[in-house]
């Protein structure tokens, strides 16, 4: 059944175990003997396939296990094997019958074959009213029959059980120990212990002594002994199992919801919170935009004529700036309104981004618009804040132009600005005369400074709000930093927070890892079941997401009487990267637990 070939295991510069040779019996109860140290445990993983890294041969059950690959070890064990542990190892979370049955999963039989199988195992041993009882409600006793169940239920050849009683008081483990004298009739029971008590159950006492194994006591093989041997030696199965990794993933998230959920949950505020921050930033970008829109003055330059520079040619030439045209002195101009009127025997073009607004705002192209002096204003009316949005007529060489006032700018003499395309329109009369300034616009309201230094540094002297832009645009690119970097803080913080929990979470199942390789479970199917995990939980955290936004959303428009600004696209491209983010953070994390070997996921 066990065939040891000069087995030599080293842990670095120490041999534990020393060119070993043993034929293990097929039937009956073998104990190995010895204190922590001696190399039984090192011994019990060289068996079980779990550790390859020796030297010699080791045959199980016909099958030279030295030469297996890891997904043919995972066979191998889910054909031959059963194995018992000192702390039962069941998976918490799971009921009597669905620890069983993950075993039973593989062996490729009918759901009924394994129901049938299972309960007259737990009936046999004395647990069939906790068949939907969950594990850890049982007591030590109760786990251990439960994992003895969940060893038989494949009906394997060799059964492994390390410290089987060892958390057991003496009544129980005699217990456990009648129970595994009755298993042992008709297949090989290894166990590995330090009690000696435990002894006079073995029908053969081994110890490893110096890096060899001692024969302490051997009973006799019986002519009945030696029939049941050849039947097992005979018995082979080759099942070929297909594991539900989707049932499993689900089974799995739903025992862990609650730290699953905690996991979302944080991550679903996190990305609230950022989406709430975004918002902000498309509130903060939405007024600097209207302001740019309201504010069409500050795009306006200004170049008064001499001899020395016309740079009309230049200006229409740059692709940054637009609207460009001569300006001339128009006399004997007028303003009327119902409650009176305002003359103008010479209307002298001047900068208008540099002037200050009392009230509305300058002129924009294409409005039809005017703007005037506190002095013109009071010319019309007592109240001249009442005057934004009325009606004025401009009348200039027997045409009449009807405005709209839509500002009153800072200025202690009479003038106003008209609309550039209603100003242009004036100077029909005027294009032979020699011009006074030219006035352009520049398009993109952050190439003001850029297209002002530019003019600068080519002697050009022109006029335009070129210091209250720079300031702006710095305060408007530092607010615009400032919500970036916050949202960056939140969505890093929750992440932090989320990988925390997952890695915690990871610890604490590299137990159950172990114990699935142990059962057979292969790592593609645990590498499945694992990604399938992964896939919920980021589904889970993306609509726990999206309804904590709608939730911030609805509490943001009691609170402030407005609706958030946030775009379908952002929207869209939060939602996916939240889903990406999680499954890539949740493979990564979960990469160790995948590429832990089975003896050490079980230590831990």
């Amino acid at each position: 059944m066990i065939i040891l070939e000069e087995v030599t295991k080293k842990y670095g510069d120490q041999t534990i175990l020393n060119h070993l040779g043993y034929t293990f019996r097929d039937t009956g109860i073998t104990c190995i003997l010895g204190a922590s140290g001696s190399g039984k445990s090192t011994l019990l993983n060289l068996l079980a396939g779990f550790d390859m890294n020796y030297k010699g041969n080791i045959t199980v059950c016909d099958e030279k296990i030295t030469e297996l690959t890891p997904a043919e070890l995972c066979q191998f064990r889910q054909n031959h094997i059963g194995f018992i542990f000192q702390s039962y190892n069941l998976i918490s979370g799971y009921t009597v019958m669905e620890n069983i049955l993950l075993a039973a999963e593989l062996n490729g039989k009918s759901a009924q074959e394994n129901r049938d199988k299972l309960f007259a195992l737990i009936k046999e041993l004395g647990i069939e009213t906790k068949a939907e009882e969950k594990v850890e409600n049982l007591s030590g006793g109760q786990k251990q029959r439960v994992a003895i169940a969940r060893a038989l239920v494949n009906d394997p050849q060799i059964l492994f059980a390390d410290e089987p009683t060892g958390a057991l008081d003496r009544e129980l483990a005699n217990q456990i120990m009648d129970i595994l004298k009755e298993v042992a009739r008709d297949r090989l029971v290894v166990v590995i212990t330090h009690d000696k008590k435990i002894c006079s159950w073995a029908d053969e006492v081994l110890s490893i002594q110096n890096g060899k194994i001692q024969v302490v006591s051997s009973q006799t093989i019986s002519a009945e002994q030696t029939i049941v041997q050849k039947r097992i030696k005979a018995k082979h199965t080759s099942n070929r199992a297909k594991v539900s990794i989707w049932k499993r993933a689900v089974k799995n998230f739903r025992v862990r919801l609650f730290r699953y959920m905690a996991v979302s949950l944080v991550i679903a505020i996190g990305i609230a919170l950022f989406v709430v921050s975004l918002s902000s930033s498309n509130i903060m970008s939405q007024t600097i935009t209207d302001f740019k829109d309201k504010n069409t003055a500050f795009n306006n330059g200004y170049i008064a004529l001499n001899e020395k520079q016309d740079p009309f040619k230049l200006l229409i030439q740059d692709q940054r700036i637009e609207n460009v045209y001569y300006q001339y002195v128009l006399k004997d101009i007028a303003l009327t309104l119902s409650a009176g009127s305002v003359s103008f025997k010479e209307k002298i073009p001047m900068p208008r981004a540099t002037e200050n607004m009392s009230y509305g705002i300058m002129p924009r192209y294409g409005e039809n618009e005017i703007s005037i002096t506190p002095s013109v204003g009071r010319k019309l009316t007592d109240n001249i804040r009442e005057l934004i949005g009325q009606k004025i007529t401009l009348k200039y060489n027997g045409d009449s132009f009807p405005l709209t006032i839509s500002g009153i700018y800072n200025a202690g003499y009479d003038d106003f600005f008209i609309s550039a395309d209603v100003e242009q329109s004036l100077y029909g009369h005027e294009r032979g005369e020699r011009p006074f300034s030219v006035s352009y616009d520049v398009t993109s309201f952050s190439d003001i400074v850029p297209v002002t230094e530019d003019l600068e540094k080519q002697n050009i002297t022109t006029k335009t709000a070129v210091e209250q832009v720079a300031a702006l645009e710095k305060t408007f690119n530092s607010v615009k930093k400032l919500f970036l970097a916050v949202s960056i803080l939140i969505l890093s913080i929750a992440l932090f927070i989320s990988i925390v929990l997952l890695a915690k979470q990871t610890n604490a199942r590299y137990r159950e890892i172990g114990i699935l390789a142990a059962l057979g479970y292969n790592k593609g199917w645990i590498r499945g079941i694992l990604a399938a995990e992964n896939i919920l939980l980021a589904s889970t955290s993306t609509i726990l997401s999206i309804g904590m936004f709608f939730v911030i959303s609805y509490v943001y428009s009691l609170l402030l009487g407005g609706g958030m600004i946030i775009q379908a696209l952002q929207i869209a491209i939060t939602v996916i990267s939240t889903f990406i983010i999680i499954l890539l953070m949740s493979t990564i994390v979960s990469r160790k637990l995948i590429a832990a070997e089975p003896a050490d996921a079980l230590r831990k």
